[in-house]
């Protein structure tokens, strides 16, 4: 049996993130993605001060956004 170890230094694909993550993965600015959660378009989580997002509830929340394809 092999089992994957991760490397501590890799970006977490689960769990949540801070926004310098989030928009290290989705590029957007500070000020559309402040935009995106006062909308309820994108998911978080605020704790005191601090806004944390759950990485796979924002990839639903975007895929959701998605245009385009065959439909």
């Amino acid at each position: 049996m092999i089992i994957k170890q991760q490397d501590p230094a890799a970006p977490s694909t689960e769990g949540f993130i801070n926004e310098t993550e989030l928009r290290r993965r989705v590029p957007v600015s500070s000020r559309t993605l402040f935009a995106l959660r006062k909308a309820g378009k994108i998911p978080y989580v605020k704790l005191a001060r601090r806004v944390v997002y759950h990485w796979g509830s924002v990839q639903q929340a975007l895929l959701r956004l998605q245009r385009g394809g065959n439909q």
